[in-house]
């Protein structure tokens, strides 16, 4: 049976909704609530710290053809190469090898230089966003495993909120006996897709469900950033959708602003203390905070009373999951130390 709700947020003590998760789970829940403070931040993890795409892809170089790559850098993205972890210089030389069209980054990796003309939605440009973006390749790898859903041949997954593929279109080439599919309602992005990025299956989706696929006919579903844009009932909606689309045991990751995001967005200036507080007490007293911020032309062109900008609890997601879905994995704060992630599985 779907996830009920409506419209009215369901009340549920935080012992009962908890005492059943997994304890890694839990104790992951306990750190993420933050104090009334705009400035606190919970003890969660901060950085992806693995990463299963870039390794197998930067594994495909040999030492002459990573060499080949740092010929080409400028001094500038020689030091970016340097400024991080080992794991970050894999990503930034793949993405420099890509970007100066390296050919044996291009035939051994099977990224695409082919990038979004500026009329088409994407959400990364310029030179470290060549090929499209192995870190959001590794978060969807190594939650998929979380979640024990590791991407191998025959397993059928779906991008939900693809805009223009900066995301599959890495996996694909990372993991090509993998089925993939992605979906947006932007479909400038999805037209441009389609026509440069192969592998894929892309598709137009509505702004409501359901999504054009017959019941369980996924293994994984991802959607990043996605539900935090969601007005509670569409995110409660859309929530229901994932688990027609699922077979059962499928997993579905997904990111969402939370209270690491309000000590996020407090640092680096993005929102006033007024609003942050405003969002923090919403978070407090009823676990969803929204509002439609695009305005009447929408979200480059898409437009929906639904779509805006929100934040939520780690409760109000959970209460209206279960029992319908189990959650294998919760890290507040995991991606680039801002949104929360979570991976649940359908029952």
């Amino acid at each position: 049976m779907a996830p009920s709700g409506g419209d009215k947020p369901r009340t549920l003590s935080t012992s009962r909704l908890t005492r059943w998760l997994p304890h890694p789970v839990r104790a992951a829940l306990r750190r993420s609530r933050a104090p009334w403070d705009l400035t606190a931040r919970s003890a969660g993890p901060a950085t992806l710290d693995r990463g299963p795409a870039t390794d197998l892809l930067f594994g495909r170089l040999a030492a002459a053809d990573v060499a080949a790559v740092e010929e080409r850098l400028t001094p500038e993205e020689a030091a970016l190469g340097r400024a991080g972890s080992e794991l970050d210089r894999k990503r930034v030389l793949l993405a420099l090898g890509v970007h100066h069209g390296v050919p044996a980054v291009l035939a051994k990796t099977g990224l695409s230089r082919a990038e979004p003309p500026v009329s088409v939605h994407a959400m990364g440009r310029g030179p470290l966003a060549a090929g499209g973006t192995a870190y959001y390749a590794d978060l969807v790898a190594d939650a998929a495993g979380r979640g024990g859903k590791e991407l191998r041949a025959g397993t059928r997954a779906l991008d939900f909120g693809c805009s223009s593929g900066r995301v599959v279109r890495v996996l694909g080439a990372t993991y090509p006996d993998v089925d993939w599919h992605a979906c947006d309602p932007n479909r400038g992005a999805i037209d441009w897709a389609r026509q440069q990025l192969g592998g894929i299956q892309f598709a137009v989706s509505p702004q409501k469900p359901p999504l054009p696929w017959p019941d369980a006919h996924f293994d994984l579903v991802f959607a990043i950033s996605v539900w935090s844009h969601f007005s509670a009932p569409a995110a409660i909606r859309w929530l229901a959708e994932m688990r027609r689309l699922l077979a059962p045991g499928g997993a579905l990751l997904l990111t969402t602003h939370g209270y690491q995001s309000v000590a996020h967005a407090r640092a680096i200036g993005q929102r006033s203390a007024e609003q942050l507080t405003e969002v923090l007490a919403a978070l407090y007293r009823e676990g969803h905070w929204y509002k439609p911020e695009f305005g009447e032309h929408g979200d480059h062109g898409v437009a929906s009373p639904d779509w805006g900008t929100a934040f939520l609890s780690c409760e109000w997601l959970l209460s209206h999951a279960t029992p319908d879905w189990r959650v294998e994995h919760f890290a507040p704060g995991l991606v680039e130390s801002d949104q929360d992630l979570y991976v649940l599985s359908r029952r």
